[in-house]
This record gives structure tokens, sequence and C-alpha cells, in this order.
């Protein structure tokens, strides 16, 4: 009896600290184990309760709490992080945002701006801990216009930006069926751009030191590209760019899109949409 008097209390301590977790909305698979395994002790007053502190699918960021709220509907999109990835996707218009940190004192200090400026969606933190991530998920009803500056980050999206003005140091960028109607700019110093089922209707712009562009358009485009050392890829060619080169490829009368490399190569091709 004094035994299961004394889990009982243990069980109670723990969901006590479980439902404190909660309350601060931090979130770990260590504190998902500690609720269920204190309730079971609550129901069940005996046996052994085993809790992992080992979270291996947080990568290195023991410490996350999650924020959710709805969106109206935006029609811009502007975000200044540090270290952070970005994903967008067609749904209802909401906004997910996960902080992960190394330490819980970092995790304390995460303190993002997140505010509707009219229609226009802002999140920025000018002074991020370091050790710290961000992941920024948002579901949105129609498409907007982008604007992103990363140091070290990724920006995943589809089928949801109008225009897109992205800026980066040591960044990834993956657009997926990106067909904008307005100005595209990319950016990058060490970095990689993906553009996959692309049709833009207006121009594109993409500088990178320090990297690689792949390009499947879905429409011709009038390609304007220079690189100074790395190779360039189009239908039917491809030419090594040791001490520099610049190539022309398209119709005139298609959407132009202008890439400089200053070390990568390019690689565009043209499949059915």
């Amino acid at each position: 009896m004094v035994g299961n008097g004394i889990f009982t209390l243990l069980a109670v301590a723990a969901w006590l600290y479980s439902l404190f977790l909660a309350l601060t909305r931090t979130k770990s698979l260590t504190a998902k184990a500690v609720v269920a395994l204190s309730l079971l002790g609550l129901f069940l007053g005996t046996g052994v309760v085993t809790v992992r502190a080992e979270c291996a699918e947080d990568r290195g960021y023991p410490y996350t709490r999650e924020a959710e709220r709805a969106l109206p509907a935006i029609h811009a999109l502007e975000l200044a992080l540090t270290n952070a990835e970005v994903i967008v996707h067609p749904g209802n218009g909401r906004l997910t945002l996960t902080y992960k940190a190394r330490h819980r004192a970092a995790l304390a200090r995460m303190r993002p701006e997140v505010r509707l400026a009219g229609d226009r969606l802002i999140l920025r933190d000018d002074r991020q801990p370091r050790g710290t991530v961000y992941r920024v998920e948002l579901t949105l009803p129609r498409p907007v216009v982008a604007k992103i500056a990363f140091t070290n980050g990724e920006l995943r999206a589809k089928g949801r930006l109008l225009a897109l003005d992205f800026s980066a140091t040591n960044g990834v960028v993956r657009l997926r069926d990106y067909r904008p109607t307005g100005t595209t700019r990319i950016s990058c110093t060490n970095g990689k751009v993906e553009l996959r089922a692309f049709a833009p209707q207006g121009p594109t712009r993409m500088e990178l030191m320090n990297g690689a562009v792949r390009v499947l358009a879905a429409r011709p485009l009038k390609v304007h590209a220079r690189i100074t050392n790395g190779t360039i890829r189009l239908p039917g060619t491809r030419r090594a760019a040791a001490g520099g080169a610049e190539v022309t490829y398209g119709p005139d009368q298609a959407p132009p899109i202008l890439v400089r490399i200053l070390n990568g190569e390019l690689d565009y091709r043209e499949v059915n949409p």
C-alpha cells in the first residue's frame, strides 16, 4: 500500500509537470510520454514508469513550442529570420509557427514579431538567439506576393506565390508549380535554386555566388545566362565556363529569365506542362 501511495504521488507530480509544459506550450516526445504514463499511473496505481529523455526527432533542438493561428485572405508575405524553414502550400488560411532551440533559455528569448498590416503578414525576428530555428508553415487559399530574407534557411512553396523577392546567405529555394504573374528575384550566397513546372508571366532574375540553379520550365523562356566558373546546360547543349561564358537561348517574345552565377552551374530544361 505504501508503495502504491508513493507511486500515485509521483504520478500526480508528473502529471502536474506535464500540465505545466502544456500551459507553456512546450512540446516534445518527452512531455507527451510524461502525460500518458502519469495518467496511466493515476488510474492503475501500480506498475513501473519509464520515460525516455532523448528525442531523436528533435535533431539537436530538444526544446520546442508551437503557435497556430487562423489567417485572413492575405495578399502579401514579409519574412526576415535567421535559421528558418518556410513551407507554403494550398490550404484554408493558417499559420503554424514552431520554435526550436538547443537550450531552454534561448527558447524563452525567441520573440518574433508577428502581425498583420492590412492584408500583409509580417514575421521577423531581428534578435533571434543563437542555436534556434523557426519553422513557418503557411496554408494559403490564394497566391501571395512574398518578400523573404534568410541567413541559413530554406523556402519550399507549391503554387501559392504571385511574385517573389528572396535573398539569403546559405539558402535553398524549392518552388513547385510556380507560375508567377509578377517579377521573381532570387539572390543567394552559397545557395541552391530549384524551379519545377515553372511558367512565369513576368521577368525572372537570379544571382548566385557559389550555387546551382535548376529550372524545369513548363513554357519556353528567353534565357540570358552568364557564369564565371562552372557549367551551363541548355536543351541540346552543354558548355563549360572556365574563365567565363555568356549565352542567350529561347524565343524573343518569351518571358525573360536572367541568371548570373559566379561559381556553380545552370541546368535549364523545358518540359510539357
